[in-house]
């Protein structure tokens, strides 16, 4: 096989990954549709050191990131 049929092999292969997987999944979308994060707050709370604020540890089962938010 030449070069260019194998990199536009690659390219279909890429194309068929992102259709069966969703594209979405990889693009970072941390957010829910309606705007608001899927997180939960936990029963973790903490005094920022910077701040000197109370910041609760909020969860999001989604994506298992952790957020810190101001109390």
């Amino acid at each position: 096989m030449h070069v260019l049929e194998w990199v536009i092999l690659a390219i279909v292969a890429v194309g068929v990954v992102v259709a069966l997987f969703g594209w979405d999944r990889y693009r970072g979308s941390r957010k829910s549709a309606g705007g608001r994060s899927a997180a939960q707050p936990t029963d973790e709370v903490f005094v920022d050191p910077q701040s000197g604020k109370r910041m609760r540890v909020w969860y999001n089962p989604a994506t298992g990131e952790r957020e810190y938010r101001a109390e």
